[in-house]
Order: C-alpha cells, then sequence, then structure tokens
C-alpha cells in the first residue's frame, strides 16, 4: 500500500484537540499551524471551541471533508472507540501519541486499537509515539517543538524522547532531515514499510534508524536488501542490561549483539555505535556519492593533522597509497617547492584558498582518485572561510563527481567555515578521524550492496527429507537434542564429511571400534548433561595405541564419577583424532528476532574466552560463508602472533 496519503496528507485531523496550551493536543494545532503546512488542519474536541482561529468539529465525522491523516491526542484507554471514528470517516491513516499499550505491559489494548484499524483497512503509527515531521512540506504533526533543519535524510527513532532530542541536534549541528518519524510500538507500521517508502521518496538521499528492537528482523533484512539508498541504524540495548531495558522500553525483543551485527551487514545496513556516528555518517552518506574504489587522497595545509589523518585511515581500512605520478606532475606546479607529493600532500602553511582550488580539482579529475579528505589546520596567513571557499571552488570546478569531505581543526572561525561547507554540500567536521570514518562509510556502503545475496543459492546435494525423516524420528523417541554421533549422521547426509566416530560403554568396546580406526585417536565422554568436556576432564588426545586407549577410557570414566552433580553418562565416543591449523566452531540458533542463524568463529577450548564469533541469518550464500570466514581468520592471526611473542619472551 502506498503512504504517501499517510506522510504527504492534504488533510491533517487533530483528535483530542485542545486551547489548553499545557496541553498536548494544543501542541500539535499549534505546531502545524506555525510550522506553515500548507494543507488544511481539522482540530477535533467535543467542546466544539474554535483553537487558533480554525474551525473545531466536535467529532471527526462531522467534518465534510476528506481526511488522509489523524492524530489522536487521547487517554490510551479511549484509543480504539476514537480509532472505530476514524474508520467510519475513511481516514487513510492515524498517529496514536498515547502510552501505556504493549511497552506497560498491556497488550490487550494495543491488540484492541490493531483489530479497529485492520476493519478499516487504516494504517497505525504508534501507539507511543511524538509523531511525524515532513520539512519537505512543513509539516509538524508532532509535540516536538519545532520541524528539524531541511535536508534529505529520512531519519526513524523507535523512542519518542529521542525524537525531540535529534529533532533540536539537527539545527544545532545544521544535519538536514527531510523526515523525522516516531515509530513507538509498531503495533502496524514498522521498519520495514517506512524504509521501502523512504526509497520511493525523491525528498530522501538517506535512511536513518535508531532502534531498540526490531520485531520482524527477517522482513526487515529482506527489504533493506532491495534499498540502494544508504541505510544507518544506532541499536541500542547491546548490553544484557540494555537489552532487559529497551525490552521494557518499547514491548520489543531485542536479540543478540552479534546477532544483529551479522543481519545488518547482509542487509547492507552501516551500524552507528552512538548519537555522534549516527549523525555524522547521515550527513556525510545524504550529501556525497558512494565512493567507488579505495584511493584516497588527503590534502592538507598542515602536517600534523596529514599524520592523524593516515593513521586514522590505515585504521578504517583504507590505507593511504601514493597519489599517481600523473597527478603529482600537475600538483608539483600548483604547491610550493618544499610541500609534499605524497599522501598526504601536504601544501604547507603557505597555502592560499587558489591552491586549495586548483589543488583539490585536480586531484578530484584524475581517474585513479577514489575520494578526497580537504583538511585545514587554522593558521594566521589564511583564514577559515578563505579555505573553505577554496575547497567549494576547487569541487565546482572539477570534471569528476567524487566523494570530498573536511576536516577543519581550529577555533570558533573554523566552526563557522565547518559550517558554511556544510551548507554548500560537503560533510565536514571538526577533527581528521571523524572525517576518515565518515569516508570509509562512503566506500563501506557500496561494497555491503555490492555483496548482497539476493537469494542464496542452496546445493544440490542436500537430502531435505531424509534429515526431516531423522531428526523427527530422534524426537519421537524423546530426544531433545542430538549428541555428537547422531549429529555428524545428520552432517553425512548433506554431505559434510566427518571423522570415523563411535560410542564404547565399556574398555572392551573401546578396543574393538579401535581396530577399525587409525591411530591416534581421540577419547570424549558423552552426556546429555556436560557442555563443555574439556572442563570436566572428559576429552582425551593423541591417544597413540592400545595401551593409550584403556587407561584413557578409565581416566574419563573416574573422571565423569567424580562430579558432584548426579549426571547421566552414555559411554565415551572413540574417534580418529583430526588435526590442522585452524580450530573452528559451526552452530545455529533460532534467534527470537531474525529467526534461524548461523555461527562461525574460532573454536576449541578458548572459544568461550576469545569469543570471536559472527552470525549471519539463515540461509547463508557463498559471499557471506567466506566473509565470515575471513573474519575468523583475521583474529586467529593476531592471537597466533601473540603467542609467537610470548613464546619468545618465555
Amino acid at each position: 500500500m502506498d503512504l504517501k496519503s499517510f506522510f504527504y496528507p492534504e488533510t491533517v485531523a487533530v483528535v483530542g484537540a485542545s486551547s489548553d496550551q499545557t496541553k498536548i493536543g494544543y501542541q500539535i494545532v499549534s505546531n502545524l499551524k506555525s510550522g506553515g503546512y500548507a494543507g488544511n488542519i481539522v482540530p477535533v474536541n467535543r467542546n466544539g471551541n474554535d483553537i487558533l482561529g480554525l474551525k473545531t468539529y466536535r467529532s471527526i465525522t462531522d467534518y465534510p471533508e476528506k481526511v488522509d491523516l489523524a492524530i489522536l491526542s487521547v487517554p490510551a484507554i479511549s484509543t480504539p472507540a476514537v480509532a472505530e471514528e476514524c474508520g467510519k470517516k475513511g481516514v487513510f491513516g492515524i498517529v496514536v501519541v498515547a502510552s501505556g499499550f504493549a511497552e506497560t505491559g498491556n497488550t490487550k489494548l494495543e491488540d484492541d486499537l490493531s483489530e479497529v484499524c485492520r476493519k478499516y483497512n487504516m494504517r497505525l503509527l504508534g501507539p507511543n509515539v511524538v509523531g511525524i515531521m515532513n520539512s519537505s512540506i512543513k509539516l509538524n504533526a508532532s509535540f516536538a517543538p519545532y520541524l528539524p533543519y531541511p535536508g534529505s535524510i529520512g531519519m526513524i527513532s523507535q523512542s519518542g524522547a529521542m525524537i525531540i532530542a535529534l529533532d533540536a541536534r539537527t539545527i544545532r549541528d545544521k544535519v538536514g532531515m527531510s523526515h523525522l518519524i516516531s515509530i513507538g510500538n509498531m503495533a502496524d507500521l514498522g521498519f520495514s514499510e517506512i524504509i521501502s517508502f523512504m526509497n520511493e521518496d525523491h525528498n530522501v538521499s538517506c535512511i536513518s534508524i535508531y532502534a531498540e528492537g526490531i520485531k520482524n528482523g527477517r522482513d526487515f533484512v529482506e527489504t533493506a536488501k532491495a534499498i540502494k539508498k544508504p541505510i544507518i541504524m544506532l541499536k541500542a540495548g547491546i548490553s544484557k542490561h540494555g537489552t532487559i531495558a529497551a525490552a521494557s522500553h518499547t514491548g520489543s525483543l531485542a536479540g543478540s549483539h552479534k546477532v544483529y551485527d551479522g543481519a545488518l551487514i547482509q542487509a547492507g545496513v552501516i551500524r552507528a555505535y552512538n548519537i555522534d556516528e549516527l549523525f555524522d555518517l547521515s550527513l556525510t552518506l545524504s550529501l556525497q556519492p558512494g565512493m567507488e574504489g579505495d584511493n584516497l587522497i588527503v590534502v592538507t595545509n598542515g602536517g600534523g593533522i596529514g599524520v592523524l589523518a593516515t593513521d586514522s585511515a590505515d585504521q578504517n581500512g583504507l590505507p593511504l597509497n601514493d597519489p599517481p605520478d600523473d597527478l603529482k606532475a600537475v600538483i608539483r606546479k600548483i604547491i610550493p617547492e618544499f610541500g609534499s607529493l605524497r599522501n598526504p600532500i601536504d601544501m604547507s602553511a603557505m597555502a592560499s584558498s587558489e591552491m586549495y582550488s586548483k589543488t583539490i580539482s585536480s586531484v578530484m579529475d584524475n581517474e585513479k582518485v577514489s575520494a578526497i579528505l580537504a583538511m585545514y589546520c587554522e593558521v594566521a596567513n589564511l583564514s577559515p572561510m578563505e579555505a573553505a571557499k577554496g575547497i567549494v571552488s576547487g569541487v565546482t570546478n572539477a570534471k569528476r563527481n567524487i566523494p570530498v569531505v573536511a576536516a577543519f581543526v581550529g577555533g570558533l572561525e573554523s566552526d563557522k567555515a565547518i559550517e558554511y561547507l556544510i551548507g554548500q554540500g560537503i560533510p565536514s567536521f571538526g577533527a581528521p578521524d571523524i572525517a576518515v570514518q565518515c569516508i570509509s562509510a562512503l566506500r563501506l556502503h557500496l561494497k555491503l550492496n555490492d555483496e548482497i545475496c539476493i537469494n542464496p543459492e542452496q546445493p544440490d546435494n542436500l537430502e531435505k527429507t531424509s534429515v526431516s525423516g531423522t531428526i523427527k524420528s530422534y524426537l519421537e523417541r524423546g530426544f531433545k537434542s542430538l549428541n555428537e554421533i547422531q549429529s555428524k549422521e545428520i552432517f553425512n547426509m548433506y554431505g559434510i564429511q566427518t571423522n570415523k566416530t563411535d560410542l564404547a560403554t565399556s574398555v572392551e568396546e573401546a578396543e574393538k571400534i579401535s581396530v577399525g580406526m587409525k591411530f591416534p585417536l581421540v577419547l570424549k565422554i558423552q552426556s546429555p548433561d556436560i557442555l563443555h568436556k574439556s572442563d570436566v576432564g572428559g576429552v582425551i588426545l593423541n591417544i597413540k595405541d592400545k595401551t593409550d586407549l584403556i587407561n584413557g577410557f578409565n581416566r574419563i570414566i573416574s573422571n565423569s564419577s567424580s562430579l558432584r552433580e548426579k549426571i547421566q553418562v552414555d559411554g565415551v565416543t572413540v574417534q580418529e583424532m583430526v588435526s590442522g591449523d585452524l580450530e573452528t566452531v559451526i552452530g545455529t540458533i533460532n534467534d527470537p528476532t531474525f529467526g534461524p542463524t548461523v555461527m562461525f568463529g574460532l573454536g576449541g577450548t578458548e572459544v568461550q574466552a576469545i569469543n570471536d564469533v559472527t552470525f549471519r541469518m539463515a540461509p547463508v550464500c557463498k559471499t557471506e560463508a567466506l566473509k565470515m570466514i575471513d573474519s575468523a581468520e583475521i583474529i586467529y592471526q593476531a592471537i597466533r602472533q601473540i603467542r609467537k611473542r610470548l613464546s619468545y619472551t618465555n
């Protein structure tokens, strides 16, 4: 369903409008009028008294014309009845600002409200929201005090209080928003439908989200995959206590932090980790095109900030390469002979506005350059504003359009120059590291979207019918989980090779099993009550012969019998030992937000301590699988180097 009537309404009714300036119903009417909204504003109040010079109706059904959107500023208990009236009127959508629904445990009231909306095919935003704002039509249908700074960021927030705070910050930081939408409990409209609408809205160039929990994670991921506009998400509730707080605040289930990481990568969503990042990344991605290569060139008038930018570029996966020779030849004619032609290109403290302009345009026009970081360190001979104007001139004169981000380090005059540059469409910041991080996001956006798997391919040799039948038989026999031997049976059905393994309940059985195996062997205790076998002395490696086998079996049984808790021991598995350079773990969980997910990471006895695992939502395509493997390999190499150093010192 097209949501244009919801976010671009021609007529807005405020049910529960009030002449009392302390009431939310008054604030919403006042905001609609003072914000400059040109559509029809219809206050609805049972007393019928005119509000702010606007004709007021006792019921929404009394208004003779069509109503696109109704803002319900009434007590929570009254919302189903008021929604019924809106439905009878043929209202397209309603926004419910009242709290006291699922977020406080009152799910029945929220269900009743939703049922009314479904009955009339009427869309619902909320409940428990501040409202919606659309700068392009000067619509402030909320009780936030003013419209956000105009721009092209479509921002959605699950927190109402955060909406008001973010609204104020857009004006202070000059971060332009097209939409600012409070989404609340998501009883109907959720993230997926709104980002789909924003994807088609020509006033939106970048989508920004503050989320505490996503109700239907799989739907969100699949929706986001199809969106080519940048999406940035700040996910709150990543700590244990934060997750609990998020659930109580919004009534949503907050999934695992690492599961969210993996799912958002699959969706092509860039993750922010604080409000500053959310704003900085959103500003940059809304103003600049994606970075189509890895060659970042830094132009500066100060060596110190150049070094800081170099460090940050390396940390953000964009190590600086020397400029190509043909570019050096051009730049040599522009900057002083004592300037540096390396990367960063250091024009020295003698840099002028004209030098900035010529250098920037020359770098932009070189086909081998992917993006530019233009930096300025406040000096006496060139004012920040003149430097900024030189940068703008260079961008304007360039024949190519590649990302340009600026960093100005200085005082109040530099702050004014930053504001000027942002107004000219060049994202600018007060520190090199922030600017580099934002440039890396421009690169990450394209890389993530290039690697998205829309329809993950599946192997041809999957024995799904046999696997389902086998698992069903185990369930019917009372098994709640599969042991190692049973699991390997399933793996073999999928064509995944496993080492020879069998269960022995006595030394004699162990000896018999070993006859058909190749030494060295491994012995492991098998018990449904023991999760980590090594912790209880339940694993013995490198069994070289029959004597080791007998001694090892007896030792494992002795270790298990000494445990304080009464546990069930099925026996000891005897299996051929497999050796390799890297031990990994693969698993799966049914996440409450994203459903079935696959886990991969470093394995072995240190898996809990290292905790280097990554998740993806199933099914996982080959591209995603390789990215998961690469992630673990990077950590493994670092750990191996640390171990080498420790062995040298010992």
